[in-house]
């Protein structure tokens, strides 16, 4: 499930990673890529959706270690 520290949304396949404190870079699997805050609201790029379920989930405070994003 998790990839290069981020999740892997499960109908779209798109990977959503952890940019900064509650900021989420969502990047498609054709490459389009957009940041969204913590809850799933665009802040830029092109691409203009997410879920923001998955951007909730990324952007609460956990330990950096946390085994579900490592």
């Amino acid at each position: 499930m998790g990839e290069e520290g981020g999740i892997r949304h499960g109908f779209s396949r798109a990977l959503y990673q952890r940019a900064a404190e509650n900021k989420i870079k969502v990047t498609t699997k054709e490459g389009v890529i957009g940041f969204f805050d913590g809850e799933g609201r665009w802040i830029e790029g092109e691409l203009y959706e997410a879920d923001p379920e998955l951007c909730i989930w990324l952007a609460a405070k956990r330990i950096d270690a946390s085994h579900r994003l490592s």
